[in-house]
Formats: structure tokens, sequence, C-alpha cells
């Protein structure tokens, strides 16, 4: 091994992060925090599109069977 390099061990790196949603204070403003952040904050806006368009479809669907009984 060499002396200057940061022994990673058999588990890998993972960049500081931690992966059960708790993060340090040295982790909070990290990079990889910020993106995981911003990652789930536009799959969350994604969701939230297609439950609303989900929903829209099934009120016109719902309207649509009440006009005609």
């Amino acid at each position: 091994m060499n002396a200057g390099a940061p022994d990673i061990g058999a588990t890998g790196s993972n960049d500081g992060a931690n992966f059960d949603g708790n993060e340090g204070a040295d982790d909070a403003n990290s990079q990889a925090a910020q993106q995981r952040k911003a990652f789930e904050t536009a799959l969350g806006m994604i969701a939230l599109r297609i439950v609303s368009d989900a929903q829209a479809d099934l009120d016109s669907a719902m309207d649509d069977t009440e006009e005609d009984v």
C-alpha cells in the first residue's frame, strides 16, 4: 500500500455520503449531498406532476361517465 494513499478498505469509497438519510455536519454542505438533495427534489417534482396528470385524467373519465348515466 502506498503510504500517502487513503485506506478505503474492502467497502470502497462513498465520498463521505451517508445513505441512511443522516448526514454528518461535514457532509451537510458537500457537493455529493447537494447533488443528492437536488436529485431528490427533481424526482419529487416529476412524481407530483405524474400523479397530478393521472388525477386529472381520472377526474375527466369520471365526468364523462356521469354524463352517460
